[in-house]
């Protein structure tokens, strides 16, 4: 993630280098990984574990650290009069592009089975149930995140990308307020977890606009917190590291115990809070290179990987019909019918591994080819059209 410092000259499009916060992006990473585990659906194996069935999660995570970057990045320039329709077109094109190459993916699949048959890859019908040629709009338009039922099989993380743009628009209303921004936008976001956390959903926000606002507000007021500092890392970072990391991930791994998954965003605002510093030795590891590069693509990770590993099991599907003991088998979850490795543990543990890595692949291709030639034509854009 990229934070400019703070000018009070505020330019349109400041030319001097950035800072990125190597640590929290690297976590980004690893938490993106976390997610794609969540959705390897499997008979037995690590899949299975507590701590992944509940590692979807990590997008509250997300939120907080959304809240933390926006805020550092254009806080201040937004009180300062930076221009909201410049602001929208450089998250737009950093967001959107990648989310709408996914999006017009599955269109083209859906016609393809259409047209010739789905031979038994589509167990919801083609066009139907969460692929209907209204979710495909819903998804288009970046619309899921304001529908109780968010699911979408064309973007599955289309809901959150959508809650972000209600997130931001939120931000240019409190920052131009100048004085008291990251104030309201704090205290609004502890009004969202506790109206979480008590079962109230506001009659004007969805679930997922509440628990978006939850986070990003704590991620604001980490921001916040970190700015009255002077950017000073906290003391006994040495220590506060591993215990708010360990916090972060009890908390994911015991939420289905106690059923609150909406106070996550608490132990995961104290990791923002303190590897924004990058003074312990935990922050330094995430420096290497290969959490760096997780860090970079995490982004196209989030967004290719359901439809990677959806048809991913396509082929699997394909190539072990009608053996006796094939590798993909039909479950129901929740209603809906999912599919999931039915081989021994072991098996699946080492196809889950391949089927990882595939990700990875496709998502630094997503990554190099749409994702940061689109972020780098917005900002030529907006330079342009100053």
């Amino acid at each position: 993630m990229v934070v400019t410092p703070a000018n009070r000259a505020y330019p349109a499009l400041p030319a001097a280098a950035p800072h990125r916060y190597v640590a929290l992006d690297s976590l980004r990473g690893i938490a993106a990984l976390a997610v794609v585990v969540f959705h390897l659906q499997v008979r037995e194996g690590f899949p299975q574990w507590a701590f992944f069935r509940a590692s979807n999660q990590f997008v509250d995570f997300f939120f907080v650290l959304s809240g933390f970057v926006i805020a550092a990045s254009y806080g201040d320039r937004l009180a300062a009069g930076f221009s909201p329709r410049r602001f929208f077109a450089l998250r737009l094109g950093r967001v959107y592009p990648l989310h709408l190459a996914m999006v017009l993916a599955g269109v083209a699949l859906e016609c393809v089975a259409s047209a010739f048959g789905p031979h038994g890859l589509a167990p919801q019908g083609v066009f139907a149930g969460q692929h209907s040629p209204g979710h495909a709009l819903r998804a288009l338009f970046l619309l899921d995140g304001l529908f109780v039922d968010r699911g979408n099989a064309y973007s599955g993380a289309s809901w959150s990308i959508s809650v972000e743009l209600v997130l931001y628009a939120l931000a240019i209303v409190a920052f131009r307020l100048r004085m008291g921004g990251a104030a309201l936008l704090l205290g609004l976001g502890l009004a969202g977890l506790l109206s979480q956390a008590s079962g109230f959903e506001a009659p004007v926000f969805t679930g997922s606009v509440q628990r978006g606002l939850a986070g990003f507000g704590c991620g604001v007021g980490c921001w916040w917190l970190h700015r009255a500092r002077g950017g000073a890392p906290l003391p006994l970072a040495v220590w506060l590291e591993p215990l708010a990391l360990t916090g972060l991930l009890a908390a994911i791994g015991f939420a289905p115990l106690f059923g609150h998954y909406e106070l996550i965003v608490v132990p995961a605002a104290l990791v923002v809070l303190v590897f924004a510093g990058e003074a312990g030795p935990v922050a330094r590891g995430l420096q290497a290179r290969p959490f760096v590069w997780l860090g970079t693509i995490s982004y196209a990770i989030y967004m290719v990987h359901g439809f990677v590993l959806a048809r991913l099991f396509d082929v699997a599907v394909v190539l072990t019909r009608g053996l006796a003991h094939p590798m993909v088998e039909l479950a129901w979850s929740n209603g809906v019918p999912v599919r999931r490795l039915a081989m021994s543990p072991a098996a699946n543990n080492m196809l889950c591994v391949a089927l990882i890595a595939v990700v990875l692949v496709v998502a630094h291709g997503a990554w190099r080819w749409i994702e940061e030639p689109s972020r780098q034509w917005s900002r030529r854009m907006v330079e342009a059209r100053g």
